[in-house]
C-alpha cells in the first residue's frame, strides 16, 4: 500500500509540471507574437499545450483525492483542504474569465485578415492580463501549500 502511495505522489507531482507549466506560460507566448502570423502561430501552440495542461489539472485532482483516500488525515490538514477549495476556485475563475477571453482574442485573430495585429486584440489582451496574474497567483499558492504544507 506504501508503494502505491509512493506512486500516487509521483504521478501526483508530474501532474503539477504538465498542468502549471504551461499555464504559467500562455499570456507570456501571446505577449510575443508581433505580426498575426506569429500570433496565429502562438494560438496554435496554446491550442495544442491547453488539453495537455487540462490533463495535468485533471490527473492532481484525482490523484489528490486518492491520496486522501489512502490517508484521510490530510482532510484535517488546513494546507490540504485550502488547495482542493483553491482548486475548485480556480476551475470555476478561469472558466468565467480568463477562457472566455482567450476564446474571443481568438475569434478577433482568425477573423482578422492584415499582417498587423489588431488594436482590438491588443487592448483584450492587455484587458486579460489582470485576470491572467490572480490565475496565475492561484496557481503558485496551491503549488506553495502542497509543496511546504505549512499547517
Amino acid at each position: 500500500m506504501h508503494q502505491l502511495y509512493i506512486f500516487l505522489v509521483g504521478i501526483h507531482i508530474f501532474a503539477a509540471i504538465i498542468g502549471l507549466g504551461p499555464a504559467l506560460v500562455f499570456n507570456r507566448i501571446l505577449r510575443t507574437a508581433e505580426n498575426m502570423n506569429e500570433l496565429k502561430s502562438a494560438h496554435k501552440i496554446i491550442g495544442k499545450l491547453n488539453p495537455l495542461s487540462s490533463i495535468g489539472f485533471g490527473l492532481l485532482v484525482i490523484t489528490g483525492l486518492l491520496m486522501g483516500a489512502m490517508n484521510p488525515s490530510l482532510f484535517t490538514t488546513v494546507w490540504y483542504m485550502s488547495a482542493l477549495g483553491l482548486f475548485i476556485i480556480l476551475g470555476i475563475y478561469s472558466s468565467f474569465t480568463v477562457e472566455r477571453k482567450m476564446k474571443s482574442m481568438l475569434n478577433i485573430a482568425e477573423a482578422h485578415g492584415g499582417i498587423n495585429i489588431p488594436q482590438e486584440y491588443i487592448e483584450l489582451l492587455n484587458k486579460k492580463a489582470p485576470y491572467d496574474w490572480v490565475q496565475n497567483a492561484l496557481l503558485l499558492t496551491i503549488f506553495i501549500l502542497m509543496v511546504f504544507k505549512p499547517w
